[in-house]
């Protein structure tokens, strides 16, 4: 619950004439910061928040795993101002901020912000951060990357310039090769230590950044494990894009508590997948106009663990991906995951897609077999993942994102995706 809700329900409370009981404990609320060059060199920090009686207290913190300790938090908040005092005693500093809000956000901002100095801001998602959305940040203004599969790791300069070989929490890290493209090249992180160490001799040589392969739904974990480390300087998102789709959807469609149940996984399949293929519009009741054929459709576990459906699915292309004159065939999973785009709220289900084929569509029935032929354009498979991540995220009302290195173009009717990961704000002229 927002902080506002508090005191329009005592206002409420107050002009009927009620009597007040004491108010139930409530959790603290998490926020992200901006301007706050407290922990360095992460743009973030954590705010904890706990409002009782108009009393603020909490505090302010590096993203999760960072040994440094927490700054304390206290002040007042009323009629949608509140007044932050971070830190104590000599070392305390008092902010003004008021209340507002942009998009799904709850922001509190600067009431006197100062012209040329970075402004402040306490923001949430109005369903509260989740944990990876908390864990996991990107370090850079201009950014756009990986919300899943890697990380960014700043070596500390000193560290490898007096260390000849990296700890085993670093040494068998994946590190990305080359440049940004799909299916990059890797190494162990041991095996190009000494060319990283060579890089920081130079009198002007700025941090050592890579990145690293990460477990899918791991990401938040490992960013917490790598943090502590006293070799590691800071631990983010990857600036590098690759190839990537995600829809986020409210949790209850698909889980039971914190867990994904693997029932309600189905069931959200077997009603989504027959709108989708059968060129439905995006939140349609029931299905489209177009024939189409769904087979196959079951759930099951993959190595890591992880839960996933499944299913194999054939329509017209004008539906699978705004094509023309085609029908497709291929292989579905859709595998729910956490991340950094979600709010505590949803959760993100990634689309992959497989075996691609197509057959010219010449009647009202649906060709043979033998007609259908493989596609080896991997433009039309980004063509697929996107028209999936969009035409959901548009039926739910949530976000998607989608980056590819493909040729693909979206089509001028194309439903569409960002890439905006839930750990900024927009500026004020940019907000209004």
């Amino acid at each position: 619950m927002q902080i506002r809700f508090r005191f329009q329900a005592l206002a409420l409370a107050l002009l009927c004439g009620a009597a007040l009981a004491p108010a139930p404990a409530r959790a603290a609320e998490s926020y992200m910061t901006l301007g706050l060059p407290f922990f360095e060199p992460y743009r973030v920090a954590i705010a904890t928040i706990d409002v009782h009686d108009g009393k603020v207290s909490g505090t302010l913190a590096p993203p999760a795993g960072d040994p440094r300790a927490p700054l304390p938090l206290s002040g007042t908040l009323a009629n949608g101002r509140m007044t932050l005092v971070i830190g104590a005693g000599t070392n305390a500093y008092a902010l003004d901020l008021r209340e507002g809000e942009q998009d799904i956000q709850q922001v509190w901002s600067e009431t006197a912000p100062v012209a040329d100095l970075d402004p402040v801001a306490l923001f949430r998602p109005v369903g509260g951060f989740s944990e990876s959305g908390l864990a996991l940040q990107h370090l850079g203004a201009n950014w756009c990357g990986q919300l899943i599969g890697g990380l960014a790791v700043e070596l500390r300069t000193e560290a490898l310039k007096s260390t000849a070989e990296p700890p085993a929490e670093l040494a068998t890290l994946d590190v990305v090769l080359g440049p940004n493209r799909a299916n990059r090249a890797t190494a162990k992180l041991k095996d190009v230590w000494p060319r990283l160490r060579l890089a920081v001799l130079a009198a002007d040589a700025t941090p050592v950044t890579v990145d690293v392969r990460a477990p899918l739904g791991g990401e938040a974990k490992l960013a917490r494990a790598l943090r502590a480390l006293p070799q590691v300087t800071a631990v983010a998102l990857p600036s590098s894009c690759g190839e990537m789709a995600l829809v986020s959807v409210p949790r209850e469609r698909i889980m039971d508590g914190a867990e994904v149940s693997e029932a309600k996984l189905k069931a959200y399949a077997e009603q989504v997948l027959p709108r989708l293929i059968s060129g439905a519009e995006p939140g349609a009741r029931g299905p489209g106009a177009r024939k189409f054929k769904l087979s196959g459709l079951q759930v099951g576990r993959d190595a890591a663990g992880l839960a996933f459906v499944g299913a194999t699915l054939q329509g017209d292309a004008e539906a699978t991906r705004l094509g023309k004159g085609e029908i497709d065939q291929f292989t579905l999973t859709l595998t729910p995951l956490v991340t950094a785009a979600d709010t505590g709220n949803t959760i993100s289900l990634l689309p992959s897609v497989s075996r691609l084929r197509t057959a010219r569509r010449t009647g009202a029935q649906a060709p043979d077999e033998a007609a259908f032929k493989a596609v080896q354009d991997p433009a039309a498979v980004a063509a697929v993942d996107h028209r999936i991540a969009s035409w959901i995220a548009a039926g739910e009302g949530t976000a998607c994102s989608f980056l590819t290195q493909t040729a693909f173009q979206e089509p001028e009717n194309a439903l569409v995706c960002s890439n905006r990961v839930l750990d900024s704000v927009r500026d004020e002229e940019d907000a209004n």
